[in-house]
């Protein structure tokens, strides 16, 4: 069976000691979900989920949080890089970054719109179980970098919907 490989990440930044987070809906599929893309020949993972973050969101300048790493695998039909294949297994990668900037314009010939979303609104957005438990634990990795913040109180706190 093919394997394809994309990269992208979950995108956030804070409000209010708050996370939102950067969802893209997909002008092809039109679900939601994070901003990724196939590897190119000689990237690493970081440089493509850059090169597909810039791409996608506009976005050029982010940090890429340490020991976040999520692998998604799926079965997919009609693989998109070889047409004789009937499906392929495709391995998204996802890596946690933190905006510092704004989305400023994004590709409108593979997106249809972007949206900065609270983790509830994440949850009612994005299109697949698989997406919505890698937003849960970046959610939970980002409580654990602000312990001392409002946004650690608040989540444990108030039933979060994770």
């Amino acid at each position: 069976m093919l394997k394809e490989f994309s990269c992208g990440a979950v995108i956030y930044k804070m409000k209010n000691d708050n996370p939102l987070f950067l969802l893209v809906n997909s002008k092809q599929s039109g679900t939601w979900g994070f901003p990724k893309g196939h590897i190119e020949n000689g990237e690493s993972e970081t440089e493509t989920a850059r090169r597909e973050i810039f791409e996608e969101t506009g976005i050029k300048n982010i940090e890429f949080i340490k020991n976040f790493r999520q692998e998604d695998v799926y079965i997919i039909d009609g693989a998109a890089s070889r047409k004789d294949e009937r499906q392929a297994e495709k391995h998204s990668i996802y890596f946690l970054a933190s905006a510092l900037e704004d989305a400023l314009d994004f590709d409108k010939n593979e997106i249809l719109e972007l949206k900065w979303v609270n983790i509830n609104q994440a949850q009612d957005l994005l299109s697949f179980a698989n997406q919505k438990k890698i937003i849960n634990s970046a959610y939970n990795f980002i409580g654990g970098q602000y312990e001392q913040s409002a946004f650690k109180r608040q989540c444990f706190s108030v039933n979060c919907k994770l």
